[in-house]
């Protein structure tokens, strides 16, 4: 009985030491795991603006299209494309005097038959054949006759059409020798201090562009340079095939604009003031939709979810969860465990003082 006592003892020291054995070997594993090395960056609080790049063009707001008056042949062009003109310059004339003094000849031969008329007429009222209601309609034909005759005789030359304003062509449709007819387009001129940008915004971001805001601009002819302009004019209806709303700027005085080109505009639409942002690399997205980050604490990743706000520029706003001047891990965090080891590498000395 002793001897099979004894024996038990001894088996359960043996089990008791293989037991503490195998122990120590996981702790010790445990300990030599090494520290994920990562990368971090202190949040930081300051204001975050989501800016937005639209596409338009260079068109001038003040442009006149002149059109021939009457029909006729173009007697003078004096203009090109690209020439620069002044206030009632003499831009095209349209011949006129042919089928004027045609017009002038007939309105001369109706004035002298109706002159005849009415002497007719006041005679026989003078001899009572007939009454006096007849030589006041007579009198009245004769005034209209008259009148033609005046009209004739104003549009008997040629017509000059002129410019409205100072101002360069920028189209010019006939040449001379031309034939018109009437309300035909003959020359369009612009003012080059109305030309502005134009840009359409979609309906969804109408609500965040006001009057009076700042934007930056870049042009396809001026490619490394980038122009500061301010939203002068908000058009008041949505195109309605498009759904998007025009937007006029106004650039600096010594941009060297021309009608026609490609302009990008940069336009801020909303700016959250004193904002907690972090990289926007720094967050990671859950299965569910939710959002954590990793934050560095005592060599140790903390797991943090967080609710975001505003996106822009690689940065986002941090609305709960993470405080300025807290360490989000931005690199290596992909792989990590709540409460798991790490090296933050490249910090800075001062940062890694107690």
């Amino acid at each position: 009985m002793k001897t099979y006592l004894g024996w038990i003892g001894c088996s359960l020291a043996l089990l008791l030491a293989a037991g503490c054995g195998k122990g120590t070997d996981a702790g010790a594993t445990a300990a030599a795991k090494p520290a994920a090395p990562v990368q971090v960056r202190k949040a930081e609080a300051r204001d975050l603006t989501r800016r937005t790049m639209y596409t338009g063009s260079v068109e001038p707001v003040r442009v006149a299209r002149m059109a021939s008056p009457a029909e006729g042949p173009i007697v003078e062009c004096a203009v090109r494309e690209g020439d620069r003109v002044a206030k009632d310059q003499r831009l095209v004339r349209v011949g006129r005097r042919h089928m004027a003094e045609s017009g002038l000849e007939a309105a001369r031969e109706e004035l002298k038959r109706q002159e005849a008329d009415f002497k007719r007429v006041e005679q026989l009222v003078t001899s009572g054949s007939l009454p006096g209601e007849q030589l006041e309609m007579g009198r009245s034909a004769l005034k209209r006759a008259e009148a033609q005759v005046a009209a004739a005789e104003t549009g008997a030359g040629d017509y000059d059409v002129r410019a409205p304003w100072d101002g360069v062509v920028s189209k010019v449709w006939i040449s001379e020798g031309n034939y018109v007819a009437p309300r035909a387009p003959l020359v369009e001129v612009y003012d080059p201090a109305s030309l502005r940008v134009r840009f359409s915004v979609p309906e969804q971001d109408v609500r965040l562009l006001k009057t009076g805001v700042a934007v930056n601009v870049t042009l396809d002819a001026w490619p490394k340079q980038s122009f500061s302009g301010t939203v002068e004019r908000i058009y008041p209806q949505l195109e309605p095939a498009t759904r998007t709303l025009t937007v006029e700027a106004g650039m600096e005085a010594d941009v060297p604009l021309l009608s026609g080109l490609f302009a990008r505009v940069e336009a801020p639409m909303e700016t959250a003031a004193g904002a907690v942002v972090i990289p926007n690399g720094a967050l990671l997205a859950l299965p569910n939709g939710a959002a954590v980050v990793f934050i560095a604490q005592d060599e140790k990743a903390v797991r943090r979810p967080v609710k975001t706000g505003l996106e822009a520029g690689g940065w986002v706003q941090i609305l709960e969860g993470v405080a300025p001047g807290e360490e989000v891990i931005v690199r290596g965090q992909e792989n990590l465990k709540d409460g798991a080891g790490i090296k933050v590498m490249g910090r800075k000395k001062e940062m890694a003082k107690p």
